[in-house]
């Protein structure tokens, strides 16, 4: 399996041992001639003046090689650019394919040079590591019982101000379970962002779960097919905690940079509920946001 080091080194053998031609030169110096017209116009801060231009050449002359060289073409498609300053490569993978258990566990690697951000990476790997050896145990315990665990991310949000990595992990072993988690990340500041980030107090948590508990009440009124667990049923001993907020609670910041909260499967309703998601209105939480205007799209 290629690491990420190898990846690299095999990409600039390609870009070195490739012969350009005049035109082509050409036509890279006007493409990022171009290229940087846009962008400079494009950006007014100085914080971005300041360092755009390098930046923007490498990007010009890469965009223009995965068009008209072939290796590296195929190359780019392993390597997704998330943002204008921000890379995301595969990381570790772990693989187990037998008659009855079948494992894809894919990890994530942000490549940033803001150590806040890159911290992110060992989160990344010690979660892949732990939920490995957790299916490792499974298997010797049900060895003769059809398992598989797929493990995989994709990039949810990816704007001027946030981006959103969404993990996504499905266990099938019988039923179907999937469990999601997010990482929202101020490009703007440099930061990870968490719910106690936000807020000024832990008053927040009260007025989400008053928005929650009001959207699910509207929801379970509409239609026939919404139920969440009830009192009755956390009591009956059906369910297991009900809409229970907290600081580490999974979320994210959607594309119009409103608050999304995430229960995972079977947390607060039956399987077939998925994992529910509730969007929070801006205007329920704008006084209790550290920042008032930090939503503001």
């Amino acid at each position: 399996m290629k690491t990420t080091k190898d990846i690299l080194s095999s990409f600039r053998k390609t870009y070195v041992s490739i012969s350009v031609s005049e035109d082509t030169k050409k036509q890279i110096i006007n493409t990022f001639a171009s290229e940087e017209k846009k962008f400079f116009h494009k950006l007014r801060l100085i914080f971005w003046e300041r360092f755009a231009a390098g930046t923007i050449s490498f990007f010009a002359i890469c965009l223009l090689l995965t068009i008209v060289v072939p290796p590296v073409r195929s190359f780019a498609a392993e390597l997704p650019i998330i943002g204008k300053f921000v890379k995301i490569l595969t990381g570790s993978s772990y693989h187990d394919n037998t008659n009855n258990h079948n494992v894809n566990i894919k990890t994530p690697y942000i490549d940033s040079k803001n150590k806040a951000i890159a911290s992110l990476n060992k989160k990344y790997l010690a979660n892949s590591k732990k939920k490995y050896q957790a299916i490792e145990k499974d298997f010797r315990i049900n060895k003769n019982k059809r398992i598989s665990v797929t493990s995989n991310y994709k990039k949810l949000v990816d704007d001027r101000r946030f981006l959103v990595l969404e993990r996504q992990s499905t266990k099938t072993m019988a039923d179907s379970e999937t469990t999601l988690l997010y990482d929202t990340v101020d490009k703007q500041a440099g930061t990870v962002v968490t719910l106690p980030l936000l807020f000024k107090s832990k008053h927040y948590i009260t007025a989400i779960s008053n928005q929650i508990e009001k959207q699910i009440k509207e929801q379970v009124k509409s239609s026939d097919s919404k139920y969440y667990w009830t009192k009755k049923d956390l009591a009956e001993g059906i369910g297991s905690k009900g809409a229970i907020l907290n600081a580490e609670h999974s979320f994210y910041i959607n594309k119009n940079h409103q608050l999304v909260i995430v229960f995972q499967q079977f947390e607060i309703a039956p399987g077939y509920m998925g994992t529910p998601k509730f969007t929070i209105p801006t205007s329920s939480i704008k006084n209790l946001l550290v920042n008032p205007n930090y939503l503001n799209k």
